[in-house]
């Protein structure tokens, strides 16, 4: 399907719709043409963290991940937007004295478990969070890991001129096809830079992990971050989340990560297709109802699958009381 009509989540309160949101997508092949779109493919945005599987590539070309011994669940962490849960942080401290890197090199700041029971925790214990509570630290720790593995000083790692983020540059230059030198960069929350590019250029980049026409190198550890995500999408994401939820419950047929602003990629394996999402307000739970909609289309998720999730897939609007009082849905026509 082809329109520049974007697809339009509505949230209903009973029979009235209260709000809408407007979602542009865009899905390519395994070599990244234009299969469907809706709204502008073309739409400039931020990738925030929906890219992070792309940005963990450094990782594992340049040796570090082999050298430093690093397991699957390590893999994961280093494309995820984790939660903060227990799991997560033994996973990233063992990480952390692999290869000794100390906690003051990491530049991302704390911040309490996105995961609320495991903030409560942390306040009813009196802890303070630490690096390692960060979504973005599994990023950090494969940016800090591959500059240790090359000799390079990761002192400034998160600087636009430093080795670190010119690899990304290069690696995301070639994925997306598009000059990441001449592109406008913002500072993410996590304190990297984030580039402005095509929502086209962001599925381009996704079928990276599909497409037959890369270098061995290349697919090999392609294939490596994928076999990671599939085995531990709980170090992806974490408990009781729309991500974690649609990896395990398609058996990784369907590969899905979001990004702050409305953002959200996927790459399904079997079907060779990848896809870039963007609410233009920035509405992550439209982003949410829009994927999962996607999925559906394209053979993600299967009836049985996508009615098991209803939750993520379609999810209810609550009163504070937890009664059901309205639902959220693609609007009929888009």
């Amino acid at each position: 399907m082809a329109s520049r009509q974007p697809l339009v989540v509505e949230v209903l309160r009973g029979p009235v719709v209260e709000s809408l949101h407007q979602v542009m997508a865009v899905v390519v092949n395994e070599i990244g043409n234009v299969t469907h779109f809706w709204g502008n493919p073309q739409f400039l945005t931020l990738p925030r963290s929906a890219i992070k599987m792309l940005q963990a590539l450094p990782l594992i070309e340049s040796g570090a991940a082999d050298k430093y011994g690093l397991e699957d669940k390590h893999i994961a962490l280093a494309c995820a937007s984790h939660r903060g849960e227990k799991d997560h942080l033994q996973a990233l401290q063992q990480w952390a004295e692999k290869v000794q890197i100390k906690e003051s090199s990491y530049i991302c700041g704390p911040h309490l478990p996105l995961d609320e029971a495991s903030s409560h925790e942390m306040i009813r214990r009196g802890q303070s969070p630490t690096v390692f509570c960060n979504n973005c630290a599994g990023k950090h720790s494969a940016l800090i890991t591959t500059c240790l593995h090359l000799g390079e000083d990761p002192a400034g790692y998160e600087k636009y001129e430093h080795n670190a983020q010119k690899r990304l540059r290069k690696i995301l230059t070639e994925t997306m096809k598009v000059d990441h030198s001449k592109v406008a960069a913002g500072i993410d929350g996590c304190g990297i830079p984030t580039y402005a590019v095509p929502l086209q250029a962001m599925a381009t980049g996704m079928s990276t992990f599909i497409n037959p026409k890369e270098t061995p190198a290349r697919k090999a550890a392609c294939e490596r971050i994928l076999r990671a995500v599939k085995a531990f999408p709980f170090y992806v994401s974490g408990s009781d989340n729309f991500t974690t939820a649609v990896i395990e419950k398609s058996q990784g047929r369907a590969i899905v990560k979001g990004g702050a602003e409305g953002v959200f990629c996927g790459v399904l394996p079997e079907k060779r297709v990848a896809f870039a999402i963007k609410a233009s307000d920035g509405a992550g739970r439209a982003a949410q109802v829009a994927a999962a909609s996607l999925l559906l289309q394209l053979g993600g998720l299967n009836e049985a699958e996508f009615k098991a999730l209803a939750k993520y897939t379609m999810p209810s609007v609550t009163n504070w009381r937890g009664d059901v009082v309205g639902q959220m849905r693609i609007a009929k026509g888009t």
